[in-house]
Formats: structure tokens, sequence, C-alpha cells
């Protein structure tokens, strides 16, 4: 390709968990590719899961040693054995023949948190993969992607029945309880969005009260940001009652109302099971909800949505992805960055604890989850969940709820179901937060004084390429197949990988009540950035018809089909749903199948992130999640609910914030209550 402006480089010195290797670097269209004869294997690298690329003037091992000196003195006592010798003293003659501070290193951050660095001998070599390794990743289009010349194995090509039709919305509905097409059924589907006319991140087949007429969801739609009106997403069969999904109503300054709105949502809540434990649930932060009245957004008021005190607000308080962006972008810098020669975390990257807020916000949806699971489980609590869009936080909060509530969702194709369900039809932005085309601002040029930000960073600086096209160093920009196209970083989130990372500790906790495991989860992160499938690839399932994506690309769950007993839990008991149980005092135990999350028990996730839990033992999430005060003696107890930070604050805006009626919110716990 025209694109490549090298594609073998030989004599290249690879660093990698703070091993080398020399060998030969391959470029192709869809690939990296190192070969050794010091390495097992080959390591191959998907052009899509390149995250952020560094080119400097020195070796990688200069952050580790000063001089050549240095380095045969320290590696010298650790060649214990022939093989290890062998290996230093070819190392020691590659740096004797060409000096550790005048090459030039290309370091590559990888999506699945795998970091490498390539010394090479010649600067104007490193250049040109720089340069190509740019032209590869920075694409204008999804078709560009490998995914598109994917052919499937002979493993793949044997599976029985098609994999992109793992989810069917009547079957899984009929599973669920609801016979969707008896005219008995309080519930039916609306083709109001057949065309993605309505909200073109919705799905076509959408379910909604069958008293509700297209008419009148026609009107809600304009109530709703993106048109993301309330819609049913899951159907509780032991209680009668439904989760539902939306995006924030859109009341403005002006306090706008519509009341088909507030009759749709109404008679979601009438036509389940009849209770006044409603729950109306905004998964932001009260103080992000305030905020976004001034962009003609907001939340629920509840004089109007409060249907006669059977219906209660809830804000959950998770931050939204650029707090999360930003807090993966600070494990990067101080946790990851110096990876491929550091093994183990240095002192001075515990210094900087801002990445454990990381295990903060896990605990935090987590908790949320399990009062959401509780007040359905328990209350029979009719649901209905949105954060901005509806599209992030929402598909992560009612999916864990399904997960916790629903033992089919934690089998090997249930999960699967599951994601397809809630987040790739429902419209999560997976090109977007995956960041599959890339940008400028993912490269970091040291070399010529011009540096860019992290792929996840809230904060931009100047990009790979001035004004006039030209690079920093006089050289005309690299080719790219997305010539002409601006594309940032900015709405790139780890938010679905987190979700997987919830599942995990559950998974963890529970490890007999999940049919997959642990390395099924950690493999569906890596094929999230792979880009070797169709599924994860497109923002919305108009998107994916546009692309044709069902005929031109292979579904993700191919691969977990066709390698099935490699991602099976052995440990897995299935779930007695159709036993009665009971609990002590006799009575049919209503949470015999029901997971609660320990969270005292929130680990790091170690296989995923590549660095122990001893590494990352600096431990202040209790404190900052449970806050504490103190007695006389200076003993710590838990602060009591009402004295919560979340009631505190509420207490504290009641006046500046009556516009949204918050003298009916006392604290994020009463609504389950």
């Amino acid at each position: 390709m025209d694109t490549i402006k090298v594609a073998r480089t030989n004599n290249v010195i690879l660093h990698r968990n703070g091993k080398t290797a020399v060998g030969t670097l391959h470029l192709t269209a869809h690939h990296i590719i190192f070969s050794s004869q010091e390495l097992s294997s080959e390591i191959w690298i998907p052009c899509p899961m390149v995250s952020t690329v560094f080119k400097n003037t020195g070796s990688a091992l200069l952050s580790r040693y000063t001089d050549l000196d240095e380095l045969q003195v320290k590696e010298l006592p650790l060649a214990d054995t022939p093989a290890k010798l062998a290996l230093l003293k070819r190392k020691l003659q590659w740096y004797t023949e060409n000096d550790m501070w005048a090459v030039t290193n290309i370091k590559v951050i990888c999506k699945d948190y795998s970091v490498l660095s390539m010394d090479f001998p010649i600067a104007s070599t490193a250049a040109d993969v720089y340069d190509s390794l740019f032209s590869l990743t920075v694409l204008s289009s999804v078709q560009q992607l490998y995914a598109f010349l994917y052919t499937a194995n002979d493993a793949e090509q044997k599976l029985q029945g098609d994999s992109w039709e793992v989810y069917d919305a009547n079957s899984e509905w009929k599973r669920q309880g609801l016979d969707i097409e008896d005219p008995e059924c309080p519930w039916r589907q609306t083709d109001v969005n057949a065309s993605y006319a309505i909200a073109n991140t919705y799905p076509r087949k959408l379910f909604v009260p069958r008293k509700i007429s297209d008419s009148l969801i026609s009107h809600c739609a304009k109530y709703r940001s993106k048109g993301r009106f309330p819609v049913l997403a899951y159907y509780y069969k032991r209680h009668n009652c439904t989760i539902t999904r939306s995006s924030q109503p859109m009341p403005g300054i002006t306090k706008q109302r519509s009341v088909q709105d507030e009759k749709l949502v109404e008679t979601i809540f009438a036509s389940s099971n009849k209770t006044t434990h409603n729950l109306i649930v905004d998964a932001r932060p009260l103080t992000n909800a305030v905020a976004q009245v001034a962009l003609g957004g907001g939340t629920e008021l509840m004089d109007n949505y409060g249907f006669n005190h059977t219906a209660k607000r809830l804000f959950l308080g998770i931050d939204n992805i650029h707090v999360m962006s930003d807090t993966m972008n600070s494990f990067i810098d101080n946790y990851l960055t110096d990876a491929d020669v550091f093994p183990q975390l240095s002192f001075a990257g515990k210094l900087n604890c801002k990445f454990h807020n990381w295990e903060k916000y896990i605990k935090l949806i987590l908790s949320s989850v399990d009062q959401l699971s509780k007040a359905m489980v328990f209350n029979g609590s009719n649901v209905l969940v949105h954060c901005s869009d509806g599209w992030d936080r929402t598909a992560q909060v009612i999916s864990l709820v399904e997960i916790c509530i629903d033992p089919f969702f934690r089998t090997f194709d249930g999960f699967m179901i599951l994601v397809e369900k809630d987040w790739v039809t429902f419209g999560h932005k997976f090109r977007e937060r995956s960041h599959h085309l890339s940008s400028t601002d993912c490269f970091h040029d040291n070399t010529t004084g011009i540096f860019n930000d992290n792929p996840f960073s809230r904060i931009r600086r100047k990009s790979v390429s001035g004004d006039n096209g030209a690079n920093g160093d006089g050289r005309t920009a690299p080719p790219t197949r997305a010539t002409g196209v601006s594309s940032s970083s900015k709405f790139a989130s780890p938010v679905f990988q987190q979700f997987l990372d919830c599942v995990f500790q559950l998974q963890r906790q529970n490890p007999e009540a999940f049919e997959f495991n642990a390395r099924f989860l950690k493999r569906l992160v890596y094929q999230l950035y792979s880009c070797q499938y169709g599924t994860f690839l497109f923002n919305n399932e108009k998107e994916m018809c546009d692309n044709e994506a069902k005929t031109k690309t292979r579904s993700v769950w191919d691969h977990f089909r066709s390698r099935r007993e490699l991602y099976i839990n052995k440990q897995y008991k299935p779930a007695k749903v159709n036993a009665t149980e009971t609990d002590s005092s006799g009575e049919a135990d209503p949470a015999a199948d029901f997971l609660s999350p320990d969270l005292a028990n929130i680990v790091w996730w170690t296989s995923l992130y590549g660095r122990k839990e001893s590494e990352m033992s600096y431990r202040n999430i209790d404190r900052i999640i449970s806050p504490t005060k103190r007695d006389g003696a200076g003993n710590g107890a838990p602060l009591a609910k009402d004295d919560s930070t979340a009631a505190g604050l509420v207490e504290s805006t009641k006046e500046l914030f009556s516009y949204f009626s918050l003298d009916r919110f006392k604290g994020r716990d009463n609504a389950a209550s």
C-alpha cells in the first residue's frame, strides 16, 4: 500500500514486559507483526488496537539505565542461565554498535493495556515506521477496518446458525414471560421507528404499553434528548415489574413539560406491578443534571411525575464519560507508560493514586445496581433509567441489574443476548467510545518538539501536523487513509470495558453462578478493540445497517461460539430457576437466584490491566466512597445514611434547586426503602 512507507525492518530491538529481543518488524495493512528467534512466537497487534504512539530520541532503556555500563553491571548478575547470558550478550552487542542515546525509539501503548517499544538504529527508518503507523491507524471510514476483509476460519464456518441472529427480540420477550403478539399482553411492538425517523440511535423494534398510540409516542420523542423516549428493556416475571430506559427529558430553563411523556411514564408503571415504589432513576450526579438545564435538558419535575406519590426520583451519582476517560488517562500516564522496560510498577507511580478512583467508580456502579436490584426483587418496583442520552451509564446499570436478578444472563448464551439487546441494538457508541478510527492526537512525535495528548485525555493540544500540512521537522504530513477528516479522541471512553470490569467482580465473587469464565471477559475486551469482527464497530443499529455489517462482516460471537470450551467456567452450577426455595421462615424466597455484589470485595483486574494487586496496594477507596466520622475516642464509624454526602448536598442546595422539587428527595437511599 502507498500508505506503508516501510513494510519490513530488520535489526530492531523490542522491549516488552521488561524483556528485550532483536528481530524484524513487519507492517501490513491491518497488523503490526514482530518476529524474532529469541521469542517463542510472533507478536501480532491489530492496527486499531493501537492507542498511543510516541517517537523519542534515545533508547527506552534510558528510563532504567544511564548508559551501557550500568546496564551491564545491573543485568549481568541476573543472567544466571546460559540462555539468559546469550540474550544479554546479544543485547550488549546491539547497544555497543548503536549508541543508546542516539537511537530512535517508538513506543506503542495498546488499548488492551499491553505496551511495547522498539529501538531503531537509523532515524529515517524510525520516521518511516512512525508515519506508516499513523497512516494505518488514522482512518476515515469503518469499512477500512479489518472486519471487512476478515475471512472466517474453519471452526467458525462450521458453526450451526448465524451468530448475527443470537438475539431475537420476540423470542427473548417470550423467555422473560411476555407474549408480545398476544392481544391480551399489556405491551406491544411499535413500528414508529421502523425507518429510524423518530430516533436514529434506537433500534427498529421497540416495545411500549399497548394502551399508548404511535401518535402519542411521536410527541414524547420530541421531549426526550435524541428522541429516545421511554421503552421496555426488561420484564421481571416474578413480580410482574419492568425496567424501561430512555434519555433525559428536556424541560430546560423555562421548565417545559410534556403531558404526553407524563402519560407514557404513568402508563408504563400502571402496565406492570401496581406498587407505590416506582423509581425514576437518573444515573447522573445531581449537579450534572442541573447543569444540563442551561443546555435545554434536565430531569423529571416530580410535581408532574409523582403520580399520586407512587413514584420517586433517585440520582445514582455516576460520573460522565469524560471523568472515566480522565481516570484511565491517569492510569496510562502513571502506571502503564513504562511497562515495556519495567515489569513491575516503580515507586514513583504509587505516588499518584488518581487511578484508584477507577475502583471507586466500579464500587459506586455496583452499589447502585444492588440498590435497584433489591428494589425490584423485594419491593416489586418498576424502574425507569436514564442518564443524559441513555447509551452509556443507562446501558451499564440496566444490564448489570438484569445479570443480578436473572440467572439466564449469567449463562454463556444469555450474556451474548444481553450485550446484543442492551448495548448493540440500543445504540451504545462503540465506534466513538472505542476510538476505532483513531486521530492525530494519539501520535506524539517528541523528536520534533510537538506533543499531543493521550487518546483518553480531555485536554487537546497541537495535532501531529501543522496548519500548512507540514510536521515540525519540515517534512510533509504522512499520507493517511483519513486525509481531510477531522477527528479527535474527545469522546473516547472505556464505558463498555467498565461494564465488563463490573461483571468480572460479580463473576469472581460468585464463581459458581456464571457459565463463562474470566478469560471470556478479557477476550471480549480484546475483541472490542481489535476490529476483527463487525459487532462492535458501529454507534447504532442504523449505522450497522447502512454499512451492511451482517453481510460484509462476521459477528464477534463466531469467535466465542467456535471456541466455547476455552471460555466455559468448570465451577458453574446452573440456577434452579423453577425450584421452590424457602427462607428461614418457610416462605418462598424471592432472592433464591439473586446476586448481591460484595462491595467490600472489589479488586484490581490484574489479568487485564497488567499490574498485580500488590503493585496497586495503596487504598483510599473506602474513605472516598464511605465517609466516616470520629467519636470522642477517635474511633471511626460509618456515617448514617441521613448524613451521607449525597443527602448533605441535597439539603444544602434545596432552596437553590427548588426547580426540581428536591423537597421530595431526601437522599439516594430513601427511594428503595
